[in-house]
C-alpha cells in the first residue's frame, strides 16, 4: 500500500510540473509569432490490462488448510471503447515562414467501455476456491477520464501541400497523461481456514478499487488547416500505464497482494479553431 500511495505522489509531483511547463511555455512565447487554440477530438480507443494476484500463506499456523504456499495467478485482456474530449494550447511559429512549429497542449477525455476477464487462479483444490488459495476471481476495469499534457512538434512539408493542397502538417507528440479507472473483482470461495467448503458454503462478494494510473503518452497526427482558423486533426496515440500496486485482505497471516497494469493506443479525429 505505501509503494502504492508513493507512487502516486511521484507522479501527481511530474504531472503537476509538466502542467507549467506548458503554461510556462505559453506564457513566454505570447510575444512571438504563435496562436491559441481550443478544439475537441472524438475517437477509438484499444484498452489493454494485465491483472496479478498473489495469496501467501507463508506465515499461516500449520493447522490451517494452506500452510507455507505461495500461489500466484494473472490475466489479461483487451477491450475495444470510445473516447472524447476537450483540448487546449498554443502554438508558437519557430520559423518565419511558419513550416516548422511548437506546440503545448492539455486536454481531458471521457472514456467508455470496460475490460473485463477472469483469474485463472491458483491452488490443490479442483475449484481453486478454497480458503487460502488463489480464487478464479471475474474482474474488469472500467476507465472513466483522464487528462494529460503534451508537447508537439510539427512541420508543413512541401510534399504534402502538393498531395493535400495549402495548409497540410505532420507532428510528432509526446507527453504525460493520467488515468481514473475503477477495478471491480467479483469473488467466489471459502472462508474457513480449517475446514474444506461445499459449494452451498462458498462467499461470494464484489471488490471496488479506484485507481490512477500515470503514464507516457507518444504518438503523431496529420492536420489540415481549412482557412486561416480550422484546422481538422488525425491522430494516433499510444499510452503506457505505470503499475498500480496494493493488498488487499490480510487476515490469520494470509497476505494478498494484487497488480495492475496496462497501456491504450487511440485513433481520434478533431477540429481544433485558432485565435
Amino acid at each position: 500500500m505505501n509503494r502504492m500511495l508513493q507512487n502516486r505522489e511521484i507522479g501527481f509531483l511530474v504531472f503537476v510540473f509538466a502542467v507549467g511547463t506548458v503554461f510556462g511555455i505559453c506564457g513566454n512565447a505570447v510575444a512571438q509569432s504563435g496562436s491559441f487554440y481550443v478544439g475537441a477530438s472524438a475517437g477509438v480507443e484499444r484498452a489493454n490490462f494485465n491483472y496479478a494476484k498473489t495469496v501467501d500463506n507463508s506465515d499461516v499456523p500449520n493447522d490451517y488448510l494452506q500452510s507455507g504456499n505461495i500461489y500466484h495467478s494473472s490475466d489479461s485482456a483487451s477491450e475495444t471503447g470510445f473516447g472524447s474530449g476537450l483540448l487546449a494550447g498554443y502554438r508558437l511559429n519557430l520559423d518565419p515562414g511558419g513550416t516548422l512549429y511548437l506546440s503545448a497542449e492539455i486536454d481531458g477525455r471521457l472514456h467508455g467501455g470496460t475490460t473485463s476477464g477472469t483469474l485463472p487462479g491458483d491452488g490443490q483444490s479442483q475449484g481453486r476456491n478454497q480458503y487460502g488459495e488463489n480464487w478464479p476471481d471475474e474482474w474488469s476495469v472500467e476507465r472513466k477520464s483522464s487528462y494529460g499534457v503534451i508537447l508537439m512538434l510539427g512541420v508543413n512539408p512541401p510534399f504534402l501541400v502538393s498531395l493535400l493542397g495549402p495548409g497540410p502538417g505532420i507532428y510528432a507528440l509526446g507527453g504525460l497523461r493520467r488515468v481514473d479507472a475503477e477495478l471491480k473483482v467479483d469473488y467466489n470461495g471459502c472462508l474457513n481456514p480449517r475446514e474444506l467448503c461445499g459449494s452451498s458454503e462458498f462467499d461470494s462478494g464484489t471488490d471496488s478499487h479506484d485507481e490512477a494510473f500515470y503514464g507516457w503518452t507518444v504518438g503523431g497526427g496529420l492536420e489540415k488547416m481549412i482557412g486561416d482558423k480550422i484546422g481538422i486533426r488525425g491522430e494516433v496515440r499510444h499510452t503506457q500505464y505505470g503499475k498500480e500496486t496494493r493488498g488487499t485482505f490480510s487476515e490469520e497471516d494470509v497476505k494478498v497482494p494484487i497488480s495492475l497494469d496496462g497501456s491504450e493506443t487511440d485513433f481520434s479525429l478533431g477540429v481544433v479553431l485558432y485565435f
